[in-house]
């Protein structure tokens, strides 16, 4: 299993649980938790998201045939 084209998802899972235990550290503080507190979350999980996208999408093109002018 190759797993160099899976290398953003495997950041972004890593990223989620640091993320879920600053999140349950911060829930257990006297400090409400806030929206500012979870929007970075949201925001580097759409990061990676984009970026596994794009980086699947250009695999995909160098991958297909190129059409022969005629």
């Amino acid at each position: 299993m190759s797993l160099d084209r899976q290398w953003a998802m495997i950041l972004s899972g890593a990223q989620s649980g640091l993320a879920g235990a600053h999140m349950l550290n911060k829930a257990a503080g006297a400090a409400p938790v806030s929206i500012a507190d979870i929007a970075p979350y949201a925001a580097f999980g759409a990061f990676y998201f984009l970026i596994s996208a794009v980086s699947l999408t250009i695999s995909n093109a160098r991958r297909r045939p190129r059409a022969v002018a005629a």
